[in-house]
């Protein structure tokens, strides 16, 4: 499931038991060497979306929900919990109305060396840099800068 037409998976790749994964036939992945996706991830990257996981990086326990583009730099550490949009549910205002099946659809980038503690949420459309800690907890609705700390409530320190 992991070598889709148009895919790149280097064969250290590690995934552990457990897992719940759906990937359409048509997503692109790129998993870099030695990634591992742990055990108890949900991952789905759906048609025409495209994932990639730079070397070195080590995920579990997340969900990580790709309709558009995610990427994830070399080196990193996905907390247990985290969870990853690249999309929102559509909605309208009035009348309020929220769309069970229309998306609007982003990207999330996700730098190099980057650390996330556990049950954090990274939306769509964020840029995340490089050497930056996100601590448990945390919402990341914008851009971090690299060599940040983020505390809850996204207070920079």
């Amino acid at each position: 499931m992991f070598f889709t037409k148009g895919s790149r998976v280097h064969n250290s790749f590690r995934i552990g038991s457990q897992n719940f994964i759906s990937i359409d036939a048509d997503a692109k992945l790129d998993i870099a060497e030695n990634v591992t996706i742990n055990q108890f991830n949900f991952l789905t990257v759906k048609s025409g979306a495209k994932l990639s996981i730079g070397k070195n990086t080590y995920i579990t326990r997340a969900t990580i929900s790709c309709l558009g583009e995610i990427t994830i730099g070399e080196n990193c550490i996905l907390g247990e919990g985290m969870k990853i949009f690249d999309h929102n549910h559509k909605y309208t205002k009035n009348p309020f109305s929220v769309s069970k099946t229309d998306f609007s659809i982003g990207k999330v980038k996700i730098g190099n060396n980057v650390w996330t503690g556990a049950n954090v949420i990274i939306l769509k459309d964020v840029t995340i840099g490089d050497n930056v800690i996100i601590g448990a907890g945390c919402v990341i609705y914008k851009d971090v800068a690299a060599g940040t700390i983020v505390k809850l409530n996204q207070a920079l320190i």
